[in-house]
Protein backbone atom coordinates (compact mmCIF):
# COMPACT_ATOMS: atom_id res chain seq x y z
CA UNK A 1 0.00 0.00 0.00
CA UNK A 2 1.15 3.30 -0.89
CA UNK A 3 0.16 5.76 1.57
CA UNK A 4 0.51 9.80 0.51
CA UNK A 5 0.12 12.57 2.11
CA UNK A 6 -2.04 15.61 1.55
CA UNK A 7 -0.64 18.37 -0.59
CA UNK A 8 -3.13 21.48 -1.80
CA UNK A 9 -5.84 23.45 -0.57
CA UNK A 10 -7.80 20.13 0.35
CA UNK A 11 -5.21 18.98 2.53
CA UNK A 12 -5.56 22.12 4.64
CA UNK A 13 -8.89 20.76 5.24
CA UNK A 14 -8.39 17.09 5.41
CA UNK A 15 -5.51 15.78 6.04
CA UNK A 16 -6.13 12.06 5.55
CA UNK A 17 -3.83 12.08 2.45
CA UNK A 18 -4.52 9.67 -0.70
CA UNK A 19 -4.29 5.53 -0.98
CA UNK A 20 -3.01 3.46 -3.66
CA UNK A 21 -1.87 0.15 -4.16
CA UNK A 22 1.44 -1.43 -5.44
CA UNK A 23 1.36 -4.77 -7.41
CA UNK A 24 4.30 -6.27 -8.45
CA UNK A 25 2.94 -9.48 -9.98
CA UNK A 26 0.12 -7.58 -12.13
CA UNK A 27 0.76 -5.68 -15.12
CA UNK A 28 -1.03 -3.73 -18.12
CA UNK A 29 -0.98 -2.64 -21.56
CA UNK A 30 -4.26 -0.44 -21.71
CA UNK A 31 -4.17 0.92 -17.48
CA UNK A 32 -7.51 -0.96 -17.51
CA UNK A 33 -6.78 -4.97 -18.04
CA UNK A 34 -4.48 -6.71 -16.02
CA UNK A 35 -2.34 -9.92 -16.52
CA UNK A 36 0.51 -11.52 -15.28
CA UNK A 37 3.80 -9.53 -15.89
CA UNK A 38 6.82 -10.25 -17.47
CA UNK A 39 10.31 -10.71 -17.19
CA UNK A 40 12.05 -7.16 -16.27
CA UNK A 41 8.24 -5.61 -15.38
CA UNK A 42 7.66 -3.59 -12.18
CA UNK A 43 4.17 -4.33 -11.50
CA UNK A 44 1.47 -1.65 -11.73
CA UNK A 45 0.09 1.07 -9.31
CA UNK A 46 -3.79 0.91 -9.30
CA UNK A 47 -5.74 3.84 -7.74
CA UNK A 48 -9.14 5.27 -7.96
CA UNK A 49 -9.39 8.81 -9.08
CA UNK A 50 -12.34 11.66 -9.72
CA UNK A 51 -12.93 12.81 -13.51
CA UNK A 52 -10.40 10.58 -15.41
CA UNK A 53 -11.71 9.86 -18.40
CA UNK A 54 -15.18 8.50 -16.89
CA UNK A 55 -12.84 5.00 -15.27
CA UNK A 56 -13.54 4.11 -11.89
CA UNK A 57 -9.48 3.25 -11.49
CA UNK A 58 -6.37 2.98 -13.42
CA UNK A 59 -2.91 0.59 -12.94
CA UNK A 60 -0.04 2.83 -14.16
CA UNK A 61 3.65 1.38 -14.13
CA UNK A 62 5.47 2.36 -10.91
CA UNK A 63 8.32 4.29 -12.58
CA UNK A 64 5.38 6.66 -14.38
CA UNK A 65 2.84 6.88 -11.28
CA UNK A 66 5.82 8.32 -9.01
CA UNK A 67 8.20 10.02 -11.35
CA UNK A 68 6.38 10.17 -14.74
CA UNK A 69 9.46 8.51 -16.50
CA UNK A 70 9.58 5.36 -18.91
CA UNK A 71 12.62 3.84 -16.79
CA UNK A 72 14.57 4.63 -13.02
CA UNK A 73 17.42 6.52 -14.97
CA UNK A 74 15.57 9.17 -16.17
CA UNK A 75 14.55 10.69 -12.43
CA UNK A 76 15.72 13.57 -11.75
CA UNK A 77 17.63 14.22 -8.72
CA UNK A 78 15.56 17.59 -8.34
CA UNK A 79 12.47 19.11 -10.20
CA UNK A 80 10.83 22.05 -10.37
CA UNK A 81 7.07 22.16 -11.41
CA UNK A 82 7.82 22.76 -14.76
CA UNK A 83 10.24 19.79 -14.84
CA UNK A 84 7.39 17.92 -13.55
CA UNK A 85 5.04 19.41 -16.26
CA UNK A 86 7.80 18.21 -19.07
CA UNK A 87 7.60 15.23 -17.98
CA UNK A 88 4.20 14.63 -17.41
CA UNK A 89 3.32 15.73 -21.15
CA UNK A 90 6.06 13.68 -22.56
CA UNK A 91 4.74 10.32 -21.22
CA UNK A 92 1.54 11.51 -21.79
CA UNK A 93 2.00 12.05 -25.56
CA UNK A 94 4.27 8.58 -25.98
CA UNK A 95 1.82 6.47 -23.99
CA UNK A 96 -1.53 8.34 -25.55
CA UNK A 97 -2.85 5.05 -26.76
CA UNK A 98 -3.32 3.24 -23.58
CA UNK A 99 -4.48 6.92 -21.23
CA UNK A 100 -6.96 7.70 -24.66
CA UNK A 101 -7.80 10.35 -26.78
CA UNK A 102 -8.80 12.67 -24.14
CA UNK A 103 -6.51 12.46 -21.75
CA UNK A 104 -5.01 16.16 -21.48
CA UNK A 105 -8.55 17.52 -20.93
CA UNK A 106 -8.48 15.44 -17.63
CA UNK A 107 -6.94 14.93 -14.24
CA UNK A 108 -4.46 12.40 -15.43
CA UNK A 109 -1.86 14.63 -13.32
CA UNK A 110 -3.14 12.80 -10.22
CA UNK A 111 -1.65 9.72 -11.95
CA UNK A 112 2.11 10.60 -12.83
CA UNK A 113 4.91 11.98 -10.92
CA UNK A 114 3.06 11.65 -7.41
CA UNK A 115 7.03 11.31 -5.71
CA UNK A 116 7.23 15.47 -6.84
CA UNK A 117 4.50 15.89 -5.41
CA UNK A 118 4.46 14.19 -1.83
CA UNK A 119 5.59 11.94 0.60
CA UNK A 120 4.74 8.38 0.72
CA UNK A 121 4.83 5.93 3.29
CA UNK A 122 4.61 2.22 1.82
CA UNK A 123 3.49 -0.41 3.65
CA UNK A 124 4.87 -4.18 2.15
CA UNK A 125 3.00 -7.14 2.38
CA UNK A 126 3.42 -10.82 0.71
CA UNK A 127 0.69 -12.01 -1.29
CA UNK A 128 0.89 -15.77 -2.99
CA UNK A 129 0.23 -16.66 -6.50
CA UNK A 130 -3.47 -17.35 -6.02
CA UNK A 131 -4.11 -14.17 -3.92
CA UNK A 132 -2.74 -12.26 -7.26
CA UNK A 133 -4.78 -14.24 -9.47
CA UNK A 134 -7.85 -13.70 -7.59
CA UNK A 135 -6.80 -9.63 -7.56
CA UNK A 136 -6.16 -9.91 -11.66
CA UNK A 137 -10.17 -11.73 -11.91
CA UNK A 138 -11.59 -9.27 -9.42
CA UNK A 139 -9.82 -6.27 -11.29
CA UNK A 140 -10.99 -7.75 -15.08
CA UNK A 141 -14.45 -8.71 -14.00
CA UNK A 142 -14.80 -4.83 -12.45
CA UNK A 143 -17.19 -2.70 -13.99
CA UNK A 144 -14.40 0.25 -13.99
CA UNK A 145 -16.73 3.24 -14.08
CA UNK A 146 -16.53 6.33 -11.75
CA UNK A 147 -18.72 6.53 -9.11
CA UNK A 148 -16.51 8.49 -6.91
CA UNK A 149 -17.54 10.08 -3.94
CA UNK A 150 -15.99 11.99 -1.24
CA UNK A 151 -16.76 10.46 2.21
CA UNK A 152 -18.01 7.05 0.96
CA UNK A 153 -16.16 5.93 -2.11
CA UNK A 154 -13.21 7.22 -2.06
CA UNK A 155 -9.66 6.88 -3.16
CA UNK A 156 -8.71 4.39 0.00
CA UNK A 157 -12.35 2.93 -0.31
CA UNK A 158 -10.70 1.57 -3.95
CA UNK A 159 -7.69 0.74 -1.82
CA UNK A 160 -9.58 -1.32 0.98
CA UNK A 161 -11.63 -2.91 -1.15
CA UNK A 162 -8.70 -4.16 -3.41
CA UNK A 163 -6.66 -5.42 0.02
CA UNK A 164 -10.02 -7.20 1.24
CA UNK A 165 -9.75 -9.30 -2.06
CA UNK A 166 -5.95 -10.16 -1.04
CA UNK A 167 -6.73 -10.57 2.77
CA UNK A 168 -10.32 -10.80 3.38
CA UNK A 169 -11.79 -9.28 6.27
CA UNK A 170 -8.49 -7.51 6.85
CA UNK A 171 -9.92 -3.71 6.92
CA UNK A 172 -12.68 -2.07 7.59
CA UNK A 173 -13.78 1.31 7.90
CA UNK A 174 -13.73 3.26 11.50
CA UNK A 175 -16.99 4.94 13.04
CA UNK A 176 -15.36 6.66 16.39
CA UNK A 177 -12.19 8.08 14.80
CA UNK A 178 -13.02 7.95 10.83
CA UNK A 179 -16.58 8.84 10.97
CA UNK A 180 -17.51 5.83 8.98
CA UNK A 181 -14.91 7.11 6.06
CA UNK A 182 -12.41 5.26 4.68
CA UNK A 183 -8.67 6.51 5.26
CA UNK A 184 -4.93 5.62 4.58
CA UNK A 185 -4.37 5.45 8.04
CA UNK A 186 -7.31 3.08 8.80
CA UNK A 187 -5.79 0.84 5.76
CA UNK A 188 -2.66 0.72 7.73
CA UNK A 189 -3.90 0.40 11.28
CA UNK A 190 -6.35 -2.46 9.53
CA UNK A 191 -3.29 -4.61 7.63
CA UNK A 192 -0.90 -3.61 11.18
CA UNK A 193 -3.67 -5.52 13.07
CA UNK A 194 -4.22 -8.70 10.23
CA UNK A 195 -0.31 -8.96 10.26
CA UNK A 196 0.15 -9.64 13.80
CA UNK A 197 -2.05 -12.56 13.38
CA UNK A 198 -1.07 -13.14 10.18
CA UNK A 199 3.04 -12.63 10.38
CA UNK A 200 3.56 -14.77 6.47
CA UNK A 201 2.48 -11.66 5.18
CA UNK A 202 5.55 -9.97 6.49
CA UNK A 203 4.45 -6.25 7.09
CA UNK A 204 7.15 -4.06 6.32
CA UNK A 205 7.78 -0.31 5.86
CA UNK A 206 9.15 2.23 4.03
CA UNK A 207 9.77 5.93 2.91
CA UNK A 208 9.82 6.94 -0.53
CA UNK A 209 10.67 10.77 0.24
CA UNK A 210 9.37 13.58 -1.81
CA UNK A 211 12.31 14.68 -4.93
CA UNK A 212 13.58 18.25 -3.25
CA UNK A 213 12.95 20.96 -5.75
CA UNK A 214 10.42 24.03 -5.78
CA UNK A 215 7.12 22.08 -5.82
CA UNK A 216 5.64 22.64 -1.88
CA UNK A 217 5.85 19.82 0.42
CA UNK A 218 3.47 17.47 1.89
CA UNK A 219 2.32 17.74 5.16
CA UNK A 220 1.77 14.70 7.49
CA UNK A 221 -1.28 12.51 7.55
CA UNK A 222 -4.19 11.73 9.89
CA UNK A 223 -7.33 10.99 10.83
CA UNK A 224 -10.27 12.40 10.25
CA UNK A 225 -10.65 13.41 14.16
CA UNK A 226 -7.03 13.68 14.28
CA UNK A 227 -6.95 16.25 11.56
CA UNK A 228 -9.65 18.76 13.56
CA UNK A 229 -6.68 18.13 16.45
CA UNK A 230 -4.24 19.25 13.92
CA UNK A 231 -5.89 21.96 11.94
CA UNK A 232 -6.88 24.18 14.92
CA UNK A 233 -7.61 27.19 12.74
CA UNK A 234 -10.26 25.79 10.91
CA UNK A 235 -12.15 24.46 14.18
CA UNK A 236 -12.46 27.29 15.81
CA UNK A 237 -15.67 28.49 15.02
CA UNK A 238 -16.78 24.58 15.53
CA UNK A 239 -15.98 24.77 19.31
CA UNK A 240 -18.04 27.93 19.74
CA UNK A 241 -21.02 26.94 17.45
CA UNK A 242 -21.12 23.48 18.89
CA UNK A 243 -18.90 23.15 21.77
CA UNK A 244 -19.77 19.45 23.20
CA UNK A 245 -19.69 17.81 19.51
CA UNK A 246 -16.69 19.68 18.89
CA UNK A 247 -15.31 18.24 22.63
CA UNK A 248 -16.59 14.93 21.54
CA UNK A 249 -14.45 14.96 18.10
CA UNK A 250 -11.40 16.42 19.86
CA UNK A 251 -11.18 13.81 22.38
CA UNK A 252 -11.64 10.85 20.30
CA UNK A 253 -8.63 12.45 17.94
CA UNK A 254 -5.99 13.19 20.83
CA UNK A 255 -7.14 9.42 22.04
CA UNK A 256 -6.96 7.55 18.82
CA UNK A 257 -4.95 4.51 19.62
CA UNK A 258 -4.86 3.22 15.87
CA UNK A 259 -1.45 1.98 14.41
CA UNK A 260 0.96 5.19 14.11
CA UNK A 261 1.82 5.46 10.72
CA UNK A 262 4.12 8.92 11.36
CA UNK A 263 5.89 7.41 13.97
CA UNK A 264 6.91 4.47 12.39
CA UNK A 265 7.90 6.39 9.17
CA UNK A 266 10.79 8.08 11.41
CA UNK A 267 12.36 4.51 11.98
CA UNK A 268 11.55 2.98 8.39
CA UNK A 269 13.95 3.15 5.52
CA UNK A 270 14.34 5.25 2.69
CA UNK A 271 13.20 3.80 -0.58
CA UNK A 272 14.20 6.13 -3.14
CA UNK A 273 13.59 3.87 -6.07
CA UNK A 274 10.53 2.92 -4.73
CA UNK A 275 9.25 -0.21 -2.78
CA UNK A 276 12.08 -2.89 -3.04
CA UNK A 277 11.63 -6.20 -4.81
CA UNK A 278 11.98 -9.30 -2.76
CA UNK A 279 15.46 -9.96 -3.43
CA UNK A 280 16.74 -6.26 -2.25
CA UNK A 281 14.38 -6.35 1.22
CA UNK A 282 15.81 -10.18 1.70
CA UNK A 283 19.41 -7.70 2.01
CA UNK A 284 17.83 -5.74 4.95
CA UNK A 285 18.67 -5.57 8.37
CA UNK A 286 15.76 -5.24 11.30
CA UNK A 287 15.04 -2.23 13.79
CA UNK A 288 13.39 -2.64 16.85
CA UNK A 289 9.78 -2.31 16.53
CA UNK A 290 7.44 0.69 18.43
CA UNK A 291 5.25 -0.46 21.10
CA UNK A 292 2.43 -2.80 20.07
CA UNK A 293 4.59 -3.63 16.30
CA UNK A 294 5.45 -6.54 14.83
CA UNK A 295 9.19 -7.51 15.93
CA UNK A 296 9.87 -7.34 12.51
CA UNK A 297 7.58 -4.89 11.30
CA UNK A 298 10.22 -2.02 9.98
CA UNK A 299 13.06 -3.47 7.74
CA UNK A 300 16.20 -0.85 7.01
CA UNK A 301 18.94 -0.95 4.75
Amino acid sequence: MLLEEPIDLLGRFSATGHATVLVSNLCSDDHRHMRRCRLGETGSVLGRYHHVNGYDWFAVKPEAYLFAVNTMAEVPAQATAEDVDRLRARYVAEHMDGFGSDMRQTLWVEMLGASYRRRIVAVRLRTTEEQDTRLMEWLNASRNKSDFNFFFNNCADFSRKVMDVLFPKAVHRDLLFDAGMTTPKQLASGMHGYAKRHPEVSFEVGVLPQIPGTIPRSTPMYGVTQSFVKRTWFCLPVAVLNPLEFGLVIGSGVLDPRWNVERAAKHAPQWLGGPPRDEQVAMSRELPAQDGDLASGVAVE
